[in-house]
């Protein structure tokens, strides 16, 4: 530690070490806001599932924990431009960067200071996106699922039969394990169509398909009867293992399961969907960079327009930006573009927008003087 403070202050003036600190502060606070309203959030939908028996009270807080770690990726990108953007607007209403400017500091000084913010926290959204987050959306998905199908099957009782809502099917298990995944002896009746089928089997136990979301029931070592005993249609069919759709996994569960696949899975597998969510990942970053800039842009309001003049225009380009690139993670995904334009055009896009405005002057002068001379032509 020391030697890397020595390292800071050989390096950094006392300017750059304030602005570096104001950035940094102002990152917490916005961060553990924006955390705070998620984690809430969330808590109050697992609460709700919990009390409608989709979810078992005692997995809620461990769910909690993976989603809030697995919402940083998100928080940090907005959380970075709004830190640079309070900062610097508190900075402009203060006139502290008058006073910087008067005292001979370029205005080269604070866009370093904010490049080295930026790319710092790029840096770190670039390792939750791509190889931390993916990780964690898995064991949330994982323990989702087992704790869904938990909930579902909380109400078996060994020794005793269960008819489906619907009256479809009608179950029975001699013995079950303590968490209702396992039984022993299982009896099963189906009257979906014209033919009953009866399944009998020494074992079973509930398994879902990691891909699609679908929750069967396997059966293994038994017997499945086809009609009516005593018919001539009456077929008897005997089987190791046999699996049996309870439930179909919904497209919800298909994205948040695609979410949850690593970088390197989802290269390996190059379909377009995957380099579609490679790149959302890549984006994350690279949105980090540009947006700490075009807060110095915002931040640089007049002094009757108020502190947080800035703030509102600020709000619509981040949302026009997430937008644009969530379209161009579609069109990837359909094939509607090449996975190699994916979402270059929209960051190419926002690089000449923030060019623009950081040359405002120079274009307004370009623009004066071609009018007199398309004018003076005509």
């Amino acid at each position: 530690m020391p030697a890397i403070r020595k390292i800071i202050y050989a390096n950094f003036l006392v300017i750059d070490r304030y602005l570096l600190r104001e950035f940094s502060l102002n990152l917490i606070a916005v961060i553990g806001v924006l955390w705070l309203i998620y984690v809430a959030t969330r808590f109050s939908r697992y609460l709700g599932q919990a009390a409608l028996g989709h979810l078992p009270g005692e997995v809620i807080f461990t769910l909690l924990g993976y989603s809030s770690l697995g919402a940083l990726s998100l928080l940090l990108p907005i959380g970075a431009f709004l830190a640079v953007l309070l900062a610097l607007g508190r900075m402009n209403s203060d006139s502290e960067l008058t006073v910087i400017a008067a005292c001979g500091i370029p205005n080269q000084r604070v866009i370093r200071n904010v490049a080295i913010f930026s790319i710092s926290t790029a840096l770190i959204v670039a390792m939750l996106s791509l190889a931390i987050v993916p990780n964690v959306l898995s064991g949330r998905y994982e323990l989702e699922q087992k704790a869904k199908m938990a909930a579902d099957t909380s109400g078996l009782v060994a020794g005793s039969f269960k008819e489906s809502r619907d009256g479809s099917w009608t179950f029975y298990s001699q013995g079950l394990s303590n968490d209702n995944q396992k039984m022993e002896s299982v009896f099963i009746e189906i009257n979906r169509g014209e033919r009953p089928i009866v399944f009998r089997a020494k074992q079973g136990r509930f398994d879902i398909d990691a891909q699609t979301g679908n929750k069967y029931l396997v059966l293994e070592d038994g017997y499945r009867y086809e009609g009516q005993a005593g018919d001539k249609d009456f077929v008897i069919f005997e089987f190791e293992t046999h699996s049996l759709l309870v439930e179909k996994g919904g497209d919800k569960q298909v994205r948040e399961r695609h979410k949850s696949l690593s970088t390197s899975d989802l290269w390996t597998r190059g379909q377009n969907k995957d380099l579609a969510e490679i790149q959302w990942r890549i984006s994350a970053a690279i949105m980090t960079v540009l947006l700490c800039f075009f807060a110095m842009h915002f931040a640089n309001t007049g002094p009757r327009q108020g502190r947080y003049a800035g703030l509102l225009p600020a709000i619509l380009l981040y949302i026009v930006y997430s937008n644009l690139l969530g379209v161009s993670r579609a069109w990837v995904a359909k094939g509607v573009i090449s996975p190699w334009l994916g979402g270059l055009w929209v960051h190419l896009l926002m690089i000449v927008v923030l060019l623009l405005l950081f040359n405002k002057q120079k274009v307004s002068q370009l623009w004066m003087q071609y009018k007199p001379n398309k004018g003076h032509g005509s």
